[in-house]
């Protein structure tokens, strides 16, 4: 079994972890103290990985020799992603014993409705071009 961390009284940028936080399935969360009194929940991977090391005040109130790093905002902003091997959202490539294929889908009111399956790219992505003018209308 691992040894849990315990982070308390550690600093991390502009931040000061007072103790824990809940846990759940996601993560361990601290309580912290920001240098200008907010107080805030971390996730405990976002600290030791300087991803949040202030609560988000503005930057008078920082101290000057802290390198300062925000959180992303919205990881969901590309528009293009290449982790399902096509470059394009919500289009995939499916290998079946017949050879390769390109399968579309599209997410509506939070259930993912198969849109098809394709010859070619170029087929799927229409597909998903045609369902996100129908859906998002």
């Amino acid at each position: 079994m691992k040894k849990r961390i315990d982070l308390t009284g550690r600093q991390f940028g502009d931040l000061t972890v007072k103790g824990k936080a809940e846990t759940n399935k996601k993560g361990r969360y601290w309580v912290c103290t920001c240098v200008c009194g907010n107080e805030v929940i971390v996730k405990q991977s976002d600290l030791k990985n300087r991803i949040v090391t202030s609560c988000g005040h503005s930057e008078e109130a920082t101290t000057p020799s802290v390198k300062k790093t925000k959180a992303p905002k919205n990881k969901k902003t590309a528009a293009k992603k290449s982790s399902n091997g096509t470059g394009y959202v919500g289009v995939s490539q499916v290998e079946l014993k017949s050879g390769t294929r390109f399968k579309a889908n599209i997410s509506v009111d939070g259930k993912n409705k198969h849109l098809g399956t394709f010859d070619t790219l170029e087929e799927a992505v229409e597909a998903r071009k045609e369902a996100e003018e129908e859906y998002r209308s």
